[in-house]
């Protein structure tokens, strides 16, 4: 069994998008009893605010579960609410993303819970539970050694917890992707942690040829980690300015990963994000997109719609407007009629 206070919660923290840098740091846990591998705690619910009632036990052998707290009064815990619904959205049955939240003194009432939830609409468009006397948050908060929320669970199809961790972690779509393909492998998790880890020595002397490598190194076990590409790609073009051996190293792991969907799905959009006009790659964005939209058959919504941008990228117009029409027929509710105002 592995502890989950060394090796799958989340141990990096990747702060480039936001500050220009990228830091890594230790997770903060207090003494878990709670580990990955356990069999995931019965939950305690007073009331179902959205969603019919979901017992755990009878989930087995049909779809993962993610278990995530919340309370109306948490901003971190707003700003995931559209990621999970996103994420809802995306794994449709395959998935049921839990929002369980305990009465507290400070104004996360049942009645602001309902208000709270209503007032979100199809913005949260997941299961909302009220815990009962603080049972299911015991159960998981507490005896994982857990700080602070939001924080989730995720709990795989044989009823097991095979990560734990925030849902705003930038790799936690990789995760629910490989607990629900059978693919996760908390051993990887915990080899790619420990070498973000080492790379924080190097990463307080900038010495950005050993960063790359160890990103690099990381993306060879992980292939679609988001860290480390997002990482890698700002090394490369704004840190070391080597674009030409950035190109060569993304059209390697394109080759070596084409039918990773995942992988290419991630890779294309970091691609697309590159602000620097001169440093653009629209010829490689649409290689990876074009890899992940003919690996998510049948037609996965954000594979789709970021192939298309990237046929957009290229000037491709006709060929985009025919994929983003895919796009529009795979989405539902108000993220369909946002993809068809694309077209509109």
């Amino acid at each position: 069994m592995v502890r989950a206070s060394k090796h799958t919660f989340r141990t990096v923290v990747f702060v480039a998008v936001l500050q220009g840098f990228f830091t890594l740091s230790g997770s903060k846990l207090m003494a878990a009893s709670l580990d990955v591998g356990a069999v995931a705690p019965k939950l305690h619910i007073t009331e179902w605010v959205q969603g019919e009632a979901i017992d755990l036990q009878k989930e087995i052998g049909k779809r993962a579960v993610m278990v995530e707290f919340w309370a109306v009064w948490c901003p971190p815990c707003k700003e995931s609410i559209p990621r999970l619904t996103k994420i809802q959205t995306r794994y449709k049955n395959q998935l049921a993303i839990v929002g369980v939240t305990a009465p507290d003194s400070r104004g996360n009432t049942p009645t602001a819970v309902r208000k709270f939830v209503k007032d979100q609409g199809s913005g949260m468009n997941y299961w909302v539970a009220i815990d009962d006397r603080d049972q299911t948050t015991d159960a998981y908060l507490a005896a994982a050694g857990a700080m602070g929320i939001p924080h989730a669970f995720l709990v795989g199809k044989d009823g097991k917890i095979a990560w734990q961790g925030s849902p705003l972690d930038p790799d936690v779509e990789n995760v629910i992707d490989g607990v629900i393909r059978g693919t996760y492998d908390a051993k990887t998790e915990a080899e790619v942690a420990r070498k973000f880890q080492q790379l924080d020595g190097a990463l307080g002397r900038r010495q950005w040829d050993v960063v790359s490598k160890g990103l690099a190194d990381i993306v060879k076990i992980a292939p679609a980690n988001e860290l480390a590409l997002r990482a890698l790609r700002r090394v490369y073009l704004e840190e070391m300015n080597k674009a030409d051996e950035y190109r060569s190293w993304a059209r390697g792991h394109v080759s070596a990963n084409r039918s990773n969907g995942r992988a290419m799905l991630v890779l294309g959009g970091v691609l697309m994000e590159v602000a620097d006009f001169s440093q653009r790659m629209p010829d490689l964005a649409l290689e990876a997109t074009k890899a992940a939209y003919e690996a998510s058959k049948p037609a996965d919504p954000e594979s789709t719609t970021l192939y298309a941008m990237a046929l957009h990228q290229i000037g491709a117009l006709d060929r985009a407007i025919v994929v983003q029409q895919e796009a529009v027929k795979a989405y539902e509710g108000e993220q369909r009629a946002s993809a068809q105002a694309v077209l509109d």
